[in-house]
């Protein structure tokens, strides 16, 4: 039998039922108490998956901010970060993206139309 892989699922909502709201500015649902067990689960994780939306609207860096966590992904044998994925339908993702220029390996899954785009 093979193994599948683990998924783990992370969003923050507010208690009106929203993942984000209308304005161009990034929504931050959680507190520091989250956002450091956000981090120890990105240090646990194989790859941070992120769709192409989200990459543009957000603009997240996808670390392990924790400098202790990094240290012993190092000592296990794995990168200091995860491999970060993203998922896009057109390609169009902006060279200057932090996606792009903190962390570790990249991987952009898109269909055939867009590969020049991201290539």
């Amino acid at each position: 039998m093979t193994t599948r892989p683990y998924v783990i699922l992370s969003a923050a909502m507010s208690v009106d039922g929203y993942l984000d709201d209308a304005s161009p500015e990034r929504l931050r649902l959680s507190n520091a108490a989250d956002f450091d067990r956000v981090d120890q689960v990105r240090a646990e994780s194989d790859a941070i998956l992120i769709g192409a939306t989200t990459m543009r609207k957000d603009n997240p860096r996808l670390l392990v901010n924790s400098e202790e966590r990094r240290a012993q992904r190092v000592a296990d044998g794995k990168p200091a970060y995860p491999l970060k994925v993203t998922v896009t339908r057109t390609g169009d993702l902006s060279a200057d993206l932090n996606f792009w220029h903190h962390g570790g390996e990249k991987l952009v899954v898109t269909v055939d139309e867009a590969v020049e785009k991201v290539g």
